[in-house]
């Protein structure tokens, strides 16, 4: 069921077995995990079915260290969460993610690879992706020889991209329909309250925008706000603990990450067929595939760096036939074609070299490979790696929002690591392309990354918000347990990339949704060998059993 808390009573409680605080990508993985069960689960949503101006101030925040755009703009609170928003570019972590770094501060997780690998194979389906194809199988597919380097310094891997990204409309009917899950839309969770000793979540606080206020009490919580909502609620939670819930060791908040976004201009390609059949996409029965080249695990080690990645972009002019081609392609696919004029505008300019379209439409119809000009500019688009630092964190602002709640304060502090391994990664990427003779860079363009207090003027964030609840196993070096568990609190967990203890340079949203089917499975077995008899789901009133109307009454158990 989906419902709306604005039609619930004033001071409605709500009572489920478990409740999820954020129906994006994780709350909704995890929801589905309870699918027709027994258990009955409610799921907390700040917004609505689609993106409101109202709602979305809630992410206004404080930047006091260096720009950070994605704490607001790349955030959404809406049925979804940033998925509405999201391209579904994914790619697992690798074994060496997983390890400690001799040279990367704080590096290492408690878990393995081993540990995961089941569920990145669920979370796959979920997404929906194609099969795990490595680039050289994709590359023997294609019938192309790929360019090839020295394997000590560069590979190349491939993401895969999501064929439905946007689990708002994904899998709104099936949350819809379940019996046993409800969505409540407009339900803003202010508050954690805990028991006298701060080990046992009690309840959570809601309020909606018109001030109404209502209360939501399970067995088990578990908090999927993203990395930035979820330090911020557990920090704002002080009823109990003056520091916040988990917080005992002021470790909420810290070792905030974001992949470091790094643009290198002007490629100069000496053979761009080879480039393009290189690093064009591939497409397998409708899936996508992008390759990415990546700094090899031994050049990591030798020369002390970071993991780091980038797509090789061939650039396309607004005006010319492959951009509107494309334009009108994703316009036809999503069916919500411009106005009329736009669309003969765009129809004019495809047709405009009509031999450039024929070859495009050719290569993305028969070779399954993504279409590019055959002319035009060379970029390097590269993510890099964050080094988990205590001092790149969360705090709570002095401002407070509409809700009363004390606003995100952010300071993102890439350093030292960061800017070496951009450095370097630019600088082997020249040094192999220039052996292999596909084309050359002029480092002249990256002297900035040489200033170690100006180059930041290079690099942006890319949304990515990762790290200010650490899993360790220690509550002194971390917030969670390898089993997402927050340290010295039995019913409260965490779904979220707010967990990983450092990032790698895979976009997150895989393992994030891995996470949360291994917690769904851990709490289901907590469920079923350790319920209370307060809360058993026979006991629970349904309010909405008939489907219509409001919650009557202060206790809902909808």
């Amino acid at each position: 069921m989906i419902k709306d808390f604005r039609e619930f009573d004033d001071g409605a409680c709500i009572t489920a077995d478990v409740c999820i605080i954020g129906a994006g990508a994780a709350g909704i993985t995890l929801a589905k995990e309870f699918l027709g069960s027994h258990f009955k689960v409610l799921v907390l949503e700040s917004g609505g079915l689609d993106n409101e101006v109202a709602i979305q101030k809630l992410n206004e925040s404080e930047v006091v260290g260096l720009p950070h755009a994605g704490v607001e703009r790349g955030r959404f609170r809406a049925f979804g969460g940033s998925t509405i928003a999201w391209g579904g570019q994914t790619l697992r972590l690798r074994a060496f993610d997983f390890t400690k770094r001799s040279w990367v501060p704080n590096s290492g997780w408690p878990i393995t690879l081993r540990d995961i690998e089941p569920y990145y194979d669920r979370a796959e389906r979920v997404l929906q992706l194609g099969p795990n194809l490595s680039y050289e199988d994709l590359c023997a597919r294609a019938g192309i020889n790929p360019v090839v380097f020295d394997s000590a310094k560069l590979n190349v891997e491939c993401s895969r991209w999501s064929p439905s990204p946007n689990f708002g409309t994904t899998y709104r009917k099936e949350l819809r329909e379940a019996k046993n899950i409800s969505v409540i839309l407009h339900a803003n969770v202010t508050q954690i309250t805990t028991n006298q000793t701060a080990k046992t979540v009690e309840g959570l606080d809601i309020r909606s925008l018109a001030g109404k206020i209502g209360t939501a009490k399970a067995r088990f919580y578990i908090i999927c706000c993203g990395g930035i909502e979820t330090a911020r609620l557990l920090l704002a939670s002080d009823r109990t603990e003056q520091h916040g819930v988990g917080n005992e060791y002021d470790l909420v908040g810290r070792y905030f990450q974001d992949h470091v976004h790094i643009w290198y201009d002007d490629i100069v390609a000496k053979d761009r067929k080879q480039l393009q059949n290189s690093y064009e996409s591939f497409f397998i029965r409708g899936r996508k595939y992008a390759p990415l080249i990546a700094l090899g695990e031994r050049l990591q080690a030798e020369k002390q760096l970071l993991r780091m990645h980038g797509t090789v972009i061939f650039w396309m002019e607004a005006d010319s036939s492959v951009a509107a081609l494309k334009t009108l392609f994703r316009a036809a696919r999503g069916r919500t074609l411009p106005p009329f004029n736009e669309t003969r505008h765009l129809l004019g300019n495809a047709l405009a070299n009509p031999g450039e379209l024929l070859g495009i439409m050719y290569r993305y119809c028969i070779q399954k490979r993504a279409g590019t000009p055959r002319r035009g500019r060379v970029y390097l688009a590269a993510l890099s790696e964050m080094a988990p630092n205590p001092n790149s964190r969360i705090t709570l602002s002095d401002a407070r929002d509409q809700l009363g709640m004390r606003r995100c304060r952010i300071d993102w502090r890439p350093g030292e690591l960061e800017r070496r391994t951009a450095s370097e990664y630019i600088r082997t990427i020249a040094s192999e392309f220039s052996r292999l003779e596909v084309g050359s860079y002029d480092l002249k363009q990256v002297a900035g990354l040489e200033d170690k207090t100006s180059w930041v003027q290079m690099a942006t964030d890319n949304s990515h918000h990762m790290g200010t609840t650490r899993m360790h196993e220690s509550d002194k070096f971390g917030v969670v347990d390898p089993n997402c568990r927050v340290h010295g609190i039995d019913n409260l967990y965490i779904g979220s990339s707010a967990v990983f203890p450092n990032s790698g340079s895979a976009y997150p949203t895989l393992t994030i949704l891995a996470l949360c089917i291994r917690v769904a499975d851990r709490v289901k077995e907590l469920l079923t060998t350790d319920r209370p008899p307060d809360l058993r789901s026979e006991q629970l009133l349904m309010a909405w059993g008939d489907g219509g109307g409001g919650a009557r009454g202060k206790d809902a158990g909808y």
